[in-house]
């Protein structure tokens, strides 16, 4: 009996094995999701820098965060809390962000950007920090818990976004609001 060959032959693209012709189609959708708050502010944060179009007035919804509440520091509120180790530390952060927040506050879109993350960090404070602050946490807890619900997700958000950082806000900066707050007596550490 003789010996039979059988010989397949491959044609096509796309890393595609086929018996006979390739007549499939290759189809592209591009779609775009839409912008989020953070993203268009950004944008127009990037437009109005460039254009150096500022202004002089500091916003009411940015105004009741950097007013301050009442005469005690963050110095003070961390002594009273016995948290005076903390200081150097949390002061560096602070001013991190208050130096950022000073150079870009006469740009109406920053004023936003600066309102809406000083109000995700306030809320974290009053609903999550806060009540582990009256159950007697550990300070570890709290710092980690700090990170773990307020700077890292911020982070991601502006990431998730897709955010033109023109800012480039760090961690440093976003846990820097967290300690502005509580210098401008939003968040006290001994309740």
């Amino acid at each position: 009996m003789a010996k039979q060959e059988n010989l397949i032959t491959q044609s096509g693209s796309n890393n595609k094995i086929t018996g006979r012709d390739d007549n499939s189609q290759n189809t592209t959708y591009n779609v775009s999701s839409p912008k989020g708050k953070l993203a268009t502010l950004f944008e127009k944060l990037k437009d109005k820098f460039e254009n150096g179009d500022s202004i002089t007035k500091i916003s009411e919804d940015l105004k009741k965060y950097t007013d301050p509440r009442d005469t005690l520091g963050l110095e003070e509120k961390l002594r009273l809390a016995d948290k005076n180790h903390l200081y150097e530390d949390f002061v560096m952060c602070k001013q991190q962000f208050a130096k950022k927040l000073v150079f870009y506050q006469n740009y109406e879109p920053a004023q936003e950007i600066f309102a809406f993350i000083l109000a995700i960090v306030l809320e974290k404070y009053r609903n999550v920090i806060k009540p582990m602050i009256r159950n007697n946490a550990s300070e570890a807890d709290i710092l980690a818990t700090i990170s773990t619900t307020t700077t890292n997700p911020i982070l991601e958000l502006i990431q998730q976004e897709g955010c033109n950082d023109i800012m480039g806000l760090t961690s440093t900066e976003i846990e820097g609001m967290f300690h502005y707050l509580t210098g401008n007596c939003h968040i006290n550490w001994k309740l």
